[in-house]
């Protein structure tokens, strides 16, 4: 996955005293891709300048959208998020 930043980070979820990780992406025109970790929650967040394919629907410019798989150990399985950055800018957050 080609990416220009990012970060791992522990928080406590706040539930079972759990530590989570936490990573963000900042994707710029890199075509289309899925994400390859599996993940508790994320984050899409189209900061770019045309819309983005996400899961096959468009995030229109300055849309948000997040996904949980209900807390505890429950996670989205690895590459079930695809998306197309083509031409604009991905912003995604997510805890894995």
């Amino acid at each position: 996955m080609s990416y220009n930043s990012g970060v791992e980070v522990l928080l406590n979820d706040g539930l079972n005293n759990q530590l989570k990780k936490v990573g963000y992406l900042n994707i710029n025109d890199n075509g289309s891709e899925t994400l390859d970790v599996a993940v508790n929650s994320i984050s899409f967040s189209n900061v770019g300048t045309i819309a983005i394919n996400l899961l096959g629907s468009d995030l229109p410019v300055g849309s948000t959208v997040s996904f949980d798989a209900g807390g505890g150990d429950n996670r989205f399985p690895a590459n079930t998020f695809a998306y197309d950055t083509t031409g604009t800018t991905l912003l995604i957050a997510y805890t894995w």
